[in-house]
């Protein structure tokens, strides 16, 4: 009995020994090179892999305006042609199928000679919305379309302006929008904002058709330099007014 259980107890410890969670982890350097075919200078992002307990590896590369590289070699190299932020991640699969992931935010710039020199975009592109939140009565707890259709649901739509309120951007209607029918997702707005610009102002209106004139649900004041350049989104909330949204974000540089 004593022998059996000294076998047991030996075989749980050779089997825990098999099947360690991988643990994973890793390091980068950037070069400055040029490609000669192309006549254009590009950085070689080197990778270096120092996980342990795994047998495999997916690499991802996230790079500026959304494009993925993979590789599943051990320690990849990667050429970066765009200035801008990249997310460098690494999966590492153990023997028994577990997986660990990390991923690190990494600024290269193509045109210096210090490839991780930071500088500020130019610009940025907002490329999807969605709302998350927003009254469905106005300040007098009344519906939206109170005009000679009124008793409705609001139909919305939102406007992108400038510091001098000039319109640069009108989505299409939603009709019919109640609290269950959000979040609802504007996509293909695709519109280039200056970085260094002061404000821009997002406001959503309910659509009420000729006769009616339209009703303005509520005014966001959107400033660039609170903005994060490493992200792809951006998130706009303020309470007192209940208005909560997220737009996509690329940049340039």
């Amino acid at each position: 009995m004593k022998k059996s259980l000294l076998f047991i107890g030996l075989l749980a410890v050779i089997l825990t020994s098999c099947h360690k969670e991988a643990i994973v982890n890793f390091s980068y350097t950037v070069s400055k090179e040029y490609d000669y075919y192309y006549d254009t200078p590009y950085v070689l992002l080197s990778t270096y892999n120092l996980s342990l307990n795994a047998e495999s590896y997916k690499w991802e590369l996230e790079c500026p305006g959304g494009d993925f590289v993979t590789s599943y070699s051990d320690s990849p190299s990667f050429k970066c042609y765009t200035s801008g932020y990249y997310v460098l991640k690494l999966t590492a699969y153990s023997k028994n199928g577990d997986w660990k992931s990390e991923a690190k935010n990494i600024f290269i710039n193509v045109d210096s000679d210090d490839p991780q020199n930071p500088v500020d975009p130019s610009s940025f592109t907002i490329t999807w919305l969605r709302l998350e939140n927003i009254p469905m009565q106005d300040g007098n707890n009344a519906s939206w379309d109170t005009g000679l259709f009124g008793g409705g649901d609001p139909d919305i739509y939102f406007k992108i302006l400038d510091a001098n309120n000039h319109v640069l951007y009108t989505s299409s209607s939603v009709e019919d929008v109640s609290s269950s029918d959000l979040p609802h997702t504007w996509t293909g707005i695709n519109t280039t904002l200056n970085y260094n610009a002061n404000q821009y102002s997002i406001h959503f209106y309910d659509k009420d058709g000729d006769l009616d004139s339209d009703d303005h649900m509520a005014g966001c004041i959107i400033t660039p330099s609170d903005m994060t350049p490493s992200s792809s989104s951006f998130v706009w909330y303020n309470g007192d007014i209940g208005v909560r949204f997220t737009f996509g974000t690329t940049w340039s540089y």
